[in-house]
């Protein structure tokens, strides 16, 4: 699995305990993460800090995660990875948006951590695989 310690993600959820838990897990395998609680902090916080991967809840009461997908990707094609309960609800939405993946809730944590190594691994790397959907 491919992990590099300069990598930075951006987790935003609105659910506190979701951040907390995604944030330590990630944190513990050597990534650097920040979080936001919201589409608007997110977008300032991607905006103002270097981000190589960004993991988003969809459903959030200000803006959801295609929303957010969508503003991102008129500024950077950096991966994205959308997780929900939510499996076909907006899958139509994020069809349309390139370099994105989603993961179905609940997930397993290593179902995460191998579609955070395939999203972050450089191009020809041995992490570099097509993983859409979990």
């Amino acid at each position: 699995m491919y992990t590099d310690t300069n990598k930075s993600i951006l987790i935003v959820d609105n659910e506190p305990s979701v951040l907390a838990a995604l944030s330590a897990r990630l944190g513990g395998m050597g990534y650097r993460c920040t979080t936001a609680d919201c589409s608007a902090q997110a977008l300032s916080q991607f905006s103002s800090c270097k981000t190589d991967l960004v993991i988003s809840d969809l459903n959030m009461p200000e803006g959801d995660g295609a929303v957010l997908a969508q503003a991102i990707r008129r500024i950077s094609g950096v991966p994205i990875i959308i997780i929900s309960g939510f499996k076909n609800a907006y899958r139509k939405n994020l069809s349309n948006i390139a370099n994105v993946s989603f993961l179905h809730k609940p997930f397993e944590t290593k179902s995460l951590l191998q579609l955070v190594s395939a999203s972050l691994a450089p191009p020809g790397s041995q992490g570099d695989t097509t993983v859409r959907a979990a």
